[in-house]
């Protein structure tokens, strides 16, 4: 592929930045990327950004439910089935609540069980090893609100889970599967209104959703909640690398109006390059040269 100028090679790169930050080499396909990386700063310090939001991601600890919770569960549910003779017309119907009550901790447990282990499966993605670990503090959450009921006061403050997940660790879990595309724009949406601090991590998974994410409208939100978040010195940069991947009309044109909204003049080449490109849409390359008259 030829590249005519360093920000095709910076967009080229910058799908492959994940993989590389994870510890794997270059396909041989895009192997000659190497060189880029090796003399353009940009493309290292971003290297070196998701080097350490991996790292501070294999940092966080483990989330799991208490061993408390499931013996007072347990518990609670000997009282329950200790309780059914009595309130039940008759024998059969005190087995199937009974049933009822043991199959639905079994299924709980079994549930936990199963993501614990895809949770040590040698050579897992970082990204599903967070995943699982959201999963396992959900099914805490499950068994607290069954016990909420019966467990006194005291007990319940001496069971609380975990703080919630950063941002940014929920994003990244949620671009990987079973994440839908719905649960995955449910956060990008949420994004601006929760990043508050300079160089905040789900600055950079925003962008990476823009560059990467298989959904449109996925792609087309992190967009907008890129622009909300201007005031960070990565997001003009970014949006102008991410012009020449996307191929979703809409989410062309939606780039365009903000790098007009941002006065990006970086991004003049790459709008002169899309109004001569016959594969695109002519309303695509028509508010391309409108937006090109405006940055000139």
């Amino acid at each position: 592929m030829h590249l005519s100028h360093p920000n095709a090679a910076c967009a080229e790169l910058r799908p492959w930045l994940p993989e590389l930050a994870d510890g794997q080499p270059l396909p041989p396909e895009v192997a000659h990327l190497a060189a880029h990386l090796a003399g353009c700063p940009a493309c290292q310090t971003e290297l070196a950004e998701l080097r350490q939001l991996f790292g501070d991601l294999d940092a966080l600890p483990a989330e799991v439910p208490p061993l408390a919770l499931r013996d007072n569960f347990l518990a609670m549910l000997e009282a329950e089935k200790a309780k059914l003779p009595a309130a039940s017309p008759g024998p059969l119907s005190a087995q199937r609540g009974g049933q009822e009550l043991m199959s639905n901790e079994q299924v709980v447990m079994n549930s936990a069980q199963q993501l614990s282990t895809k949770h040590q499966v040698p050579g897992t993605n970082n990204w599903l090893r967070i995943a699982a670990s959201v999963a396992l503090v959900a099914i805490g959450a499950v068994l607290g609100l069954l016990l909420r009921g019966s467990q006194p006061a005291a007990t319940l403050a001496a069971t609380e889970q975990p703080a919630q997940p950063s941002l940014s660790v929920r994003m990244a879990a949620a671009r990987q599967q079973p994440a839908s595309a719905s649960q995955r724009l449910q956060l990008v949406s949420q994004a601006p209104a929760l990043v508050t601090e300079a160089n905040d991590p789900a600055v950079l998974t925003l962008i990476h959703t823009l560059d990467t994410d298989p959904n449109p409208n996925v792609r087309l939100a992190a967009c907008e909640a890129l622009v909300r978040l201007r005031n960070d010195p990565r997001v003009g940069p970014a949006l102008v690398e991410a012009l020449p991947l996307q191929t979703d009309p809409n989410v062309q044109i939606t780039l365009i109006e903000a790098l007009v909204t941002l006065r990006e003049k970086r991004a003049v080449r790459e709008l002169e390059q899309l109004t001569k490109k016959p594969e695109v849409l002519p309303a695509v390359r028509q508010q391309a040269a409108s937006g090109l008259g405006q940055l000139i």
